[in-house]
């Protein structure tokens, strides 16, 4: 149940009460019994909307952290032909680059690895999770 829902228990709860307070002395007893099962019936509606309520609030809220570490962490990062770095604090590229196709397409990150140069000397690094090479 949603908070709509529950806002609508708690309404009708209370349309209840009022209709318990009218009700004569000479009604019997067992209308009176319904009544009051159906006012504790929309009562714990109202409960159960209100729980389901804050727990889709913490989780959205968690939600909401893990995606503002998720941005602050990517402002870190520093594309240059198609390797990724992180940056540290002071600006400057820390370690051995990341893959970034791996990045934009799997979300993770992998560790390039640097080779010393092919044939034509040319140094360059290679990912061993997409296998693609990036020369300097």
């Amino acid at each position: 149940m949603d908070i709509l829902g529950g806002i609508t228990a708690a309404t009708e709860g209370i349309k209840l009460v009022n209709e318990l307070r009218k009700i004569d002395k000479e009604v019997d007893k067992a209308d009176l019994k319904i009544r009051l099962v159906e006012l504790a019936d929309k009562l714990l509606d109202s409960k159960q909307a209100l729980l389901d309520a804050q727990e889709e609030r913490r989780e959205l809220l968690l939600k909401i952290e893990n995606l503002q570490e998720a941005v602050k962490f990517r402002a870190k990062l520093q594309d240059e032909r198609g390797k990724l770095y992180v940056l540290n604090d002071a600006g400057q590229r820390d370690g051995e680059p990341f893959c970034n196709l791996c990045f934009v397409r799997e979300d993770k990150l992998y560790r390039m690895r640097r080779h010393t140069g092919n044939e034509y000397g040319d140094p360059s690094y290679w990912c061993s999770n997409c296998r693609d090479e990036y020369f300097d």
